[in-house]
């Protein structure tokens, strides 16, 4: 996004009220939320207006910011002000937004993940098939800038120095918890292993409800994975891989349902970084900094889509979007997750999955 350099607020203020699709475009957000959002803000989580500079300008700067991945320089020449106050403001502002976390994004209760979505009960697709569906989880990546002898740890696979962080959402692309701060090189399975053993607050799936999972996590009590190919079985899974043909047997019409309802926290990921481009290049501040970047946008992201404001990113993906195909898994990881299949509590879950399979194969035959 290119500003004419010089304008200062008030003119930019003018278009972001006058002008809907300008407004949307530069805080990724309709007119109605932002304001929304500034009056929160201020009125539950102590963002004030100095004689200065009102909440409404720093909001802007703070959302400019993340959105467009703007310098601090350059926004500062877009709204007038110098280095020095948007930094200033764009900090308190994050410390805001952060708060926001505890009303937009927090763990769901036990008596809430009892309850059925109505998204689900009103898709034939996946009801009564999936009953158990509570959400999604998945890992993805986000580029971070560590210097010197603490980089090691955070090189990722494509040598590039990342944040592993383990999102799971609901079937409304809401997100309902993040585990952040794991470095690029962990395991998507082991991230989720850090956050159910050290995190009290985890949402951890009541008896007989699961998160949909794909191959890289085991197929265990509470996380249900697709049916993994071998050597001596070839197996599909993604939903591109079904552009070849229908599913041939009763595991690949389970794994072709189940990518589809799973797809959700794709398209979840896919919608949030797409509006927050700060997430591409993330500013050279400390790891715990661009820790509290990244679980801001989350909170903006739940922010936007509870206020049920139309929103053409999120119209967009729910109308289409495929699940991204997961990178081969490798030996050492795929024999851990074997082990921990064939406990009891991998078993159980191989059960559920065959009794699924079977029920939407009777019912396609």
């Amino acid at each position: 996004m290119v500003f004419e350099r010089g304008l200062g607020w008030r003119n930019l203020e003018n278009q972001i009220r006058n002008n809907p699709n300008h407004c949307m475009s530069m805080l990724r957000m309709h007119p109605e939320t932002f304001q929304c959002l500034c009056t929160t803000l201020e009125q539950r989580y102590s963002l004030k207006s100095t004689d200065h500079i009102s909440v409404v300008e720093m909001v802007a700067i703070f959302l400019v910011t993340c959105a467009q991945n703007d310098t601090q320089r350059y926004v500062g020449l877009s709204f007038g002000r110098s280095q020095e106050t948007v930094y200033r403001k764009f900090h308190e502002v994050l410390n805001a937004v952060e708060s926001l976390a505890c009303q937009y994004l927090k763990t769901p209760t036990m008596a809430s993940l009892q309850l059925y979505p109505r998204k689900l009960l009103e898709n034939s697709n996946y009801w009564p098939f999936f009953s158990g569906f509570i959400g999604a989880l998945d890992g993805t990546h986000v580029r971070v800038k560590v210097g010197g002898s603490d980089a090691v740890g955070y090189w990722d696979r494509h040598g590039q120095t990342s944040l592993n962080i383990l999102g799971i959402c609901d079937i409304n692309m809401i997100f309902t918890y993040a585990w952040l701060g794991a470095s690029g090189s962990t395991h998507d399975s082991l991230v989720l292993q850090y956050a159910i053993d050290g995190d009290p607050i985890f949402p951890k799936p009541p008896i007989g409800k699961y998160y949909l999972v794909d191959s890289g996590y085991a197929n265990r009590r509470g996380f249900l994975a697709p049916y993994r190919g071998s050597s001596k079985e070839n197996i599909r899974y993604h939903l591109s891989e079904f552009d070849d043909g229908p599913p041939r047997n009763k595991k690949e019409l389970f794994n072709k349902w189940h990518a589809s309802l799973r797809s959700v926290i794709e398209r979840t990921f896919g919608v949030w970084k797409k509006k927050w481009r700060i997430l591409d290049n993330l500013p050279r501040y400390d790891v715990k900094t661009q820790n509290r970047i990244v679980h801001a946008t989350m909170v903006l992201h739940n922010f936007i889509r509870l206020h049920k404001i139309p929103d053409a990113d999120f119209e967009d993906s729910d109308s289409s979007g495929q699940a991204q195909q997961r990178r081969r898994i490798e030996e050492e990881e795929l024999s851990r997750l074997e082990e921990e299949e064939i406990t009891m509590d991998g078993q159980y879950m191989n059960n559920v999955r065959d009794e699924i399979a079977n029920m939407i194969w009777n019912e396609h035959l």
